[in-house]
């Protein structure tokens, strides 16, 4: 098909749309890890010098994906401190010609930050179960949908049985507009960027209070995009991202019997 050139979207919304989970039975069923790694070994080599970790560093080789979480609660503190460093406003900046710009924590391709956050809440103190969004520049959480959404929600995750218990899932949805008024269809790999800046703020200040996440790819986009309520296709959920305490090694899990 001919992608209409006016229209900055035609082409990434053709790419999105075409784009569901492949599930590979195959290869989820090869065993362990397959990993690659590229080295030259012809090529003049200097071995990096041992230092101390930084934070940075230290928050990084403490993140955990985990596959069986705790069913207990998740503080509010804990979920604030996750929203304000995946996608919260570091203050405004003033324009030297007037105004102000609201820079937020991750880069974001002209600063349009394309991303909105919503979560699927099932256990966080304070917060009635249902499904929230972030308001950024308010710092608050909104109730667009109280009560249970985890039987819709079930078939839209292929990694269901891995977070079934998680207390909250984060799923940061794209307005493609944002970034693709600007930077056309280039701009949705730019939206794509974004999410991984956030995710892994999100993974990182995860792990800084010893909770471990999930990050998953693998899920039904328009069912998703309709249970939150976003308007397809011009939204989307690009990313989603699971978050609690993990199952200790050797521990039962959540439902099984100690034996």
């Amino acid at each position: 098909m001919s992608i209409p050139v006016h229209d900055p979207t035609a082409l990434s919304r053709l790419f999105h749309l075409n784009s569901e989970p492949w599930l590979n039975e195959a290869a989820y069923r090869a065993g362990p890890y397959l990993q690659d790694f590229r080295s030259y070994p012809q090529a003049p080599r200097v071995v990096l010098p041992a230092t101390d970790p930084g934070a940075v560093e230290a928050l990084a080789m403490g993140r955990r994906s985990t596959r069986a979480f705790l069913p207990e609660p998740l503080p509010l503190a804990a979920l604030a401190r996750l929203m304000r460093a995946g996608y919260g406003l570091t203050g405004p900046e003033p324009f030297e010609t007037g105004g102000r710009f609201l820079r937020r924590s991750v880069p974001s391709a002209g600063g349009t930050y394309p991303l909105e956050i919503y979560a699927l809440v099932a256990r966080v103190e304070g917060l009635a179960p249902g499904i929230h969004h972030y308001d950024a520049q308010g710092d608050a959480m909104e109730l667009l949908r109280p009560g249970p959404w985890q039987a819709e929600a079930e078939p839209m995750f292929y990694t269901w049985p891995f977070v079934a218990e998680a207390p909250v899932i984060l799923c940061l949805a794209a307005i493609f507009s944002r970034t693709q008024k600007k930077y056309g269809p280039r701009g949705y790999r730019y939206v794509l960027l974004e999410a991984g800046h956030a995710a892994q703020n999100l993974c990182l200040a995860a792990a800084e209070q010893g909770l471990a996440s999930l990050c998953m790819g693998g899920f039904r986009d328009s069912r998703l995009n309709a249970l939150i309520g976003l308007s397809q296709p011009g939204e989307g959920v690009v990313y989603t991202l699971a978050f609690g305490r993990p199952v200790a090694p050797g521990e039962a899990q959540p439902g099984s019997s100690a034996g």
